[in-house]
């Protein structure tokens, strides 16, 4: 054998050596990729079917914006908390006004919601619910309370013109203090509607605690 046909042949040894260190690289790194890829989806799945992982889907979630009145431009927005010294009276009766005048109508598309388990440590939790004036007059919100110091509301504006909504955030705080199990709270919005001069939405979780 010549001394160029030896050449020549280990000329082809090496890149046949090359294209199977290529291949096993190739072949590495895709193996790498798709335990990856799996592990992702495990991951996923296991987050998904944890207890308070998926938030509750209630009638709030489901409301779309375009059932909606509009958002009313914000007038002199209100941070409510607990307090004891000025909490509104719930059952306090509407009056009589004559069909004919005109007056602010305060409408609750949806009331409470349903937060479903929290599990520990996610920090607070909100949700917005909407108030709307269905009415022919301004209506005022003069008041915002919460029933534990644990939630507050943030209102949008006090003032919503006919035909416009505020938005009202209730944020709970499940570490504010040792509140396990089953919770309920409350918050009432005082308002000059005649009809409603107090009307109120609520929240429900179970929090669990390490």
């Amino acid at each position: 054998m010549s001394s160029k046909s030896k050449v020549r042949m280990k000329q082809a040894r090496k890149q046949r050596r090359r294209g199977l260190s290529a291949t096993k690289i190739i072949g590495l790194v895709g193996g790498v990729l798709l335990i990856i890829g799996s592990l992702g989806i495990i991951i996923n799945e296991t987050r998904l079917f944890q207890p308070g992982w998926q938030e509750a889907v209630t009638d709030a979630r489901a409301l779309e914006l375009d059932e909606l009145l509009p958002l009313a431009e914000p007038v002199d927005p209100i941070e409510g908390w607990h307090d004891m010294g000025n909490m509104p009276d719930p059952t306090q009766p509407g009056r009589q006004v004559p069909t004919e005048q005109s007056q602010p109508n305060v409408e609750l598309p949806v009331v409470d919601y349903d937060f479903g388990t929290i599990p520990p440590g996610p920090g607070n939790v909100s949700q917005v619910f909407h108030i709307q004036n269905t009415g022919s007059e301004p209506l005022n919100i003069n008041n915002v309370v919460t029933s534990c110091g644990c939630t507050r509301g943030l209102l949008s504006s006090s003032v919503i013109p006919p035909g416009t909504r505020a938005d009202l955030i209730a944020i709970f705080d499940p570490d504010f203090h040792d509140t396990q199990g089953a919770v309920k709270r409350v918050i009432w919005l005082e308002t000059n509607d005649p009809d409603q001069p107090v009307v109120e939405v609520s929240f429900a979780a179970n929090v669990q605690k390490n």
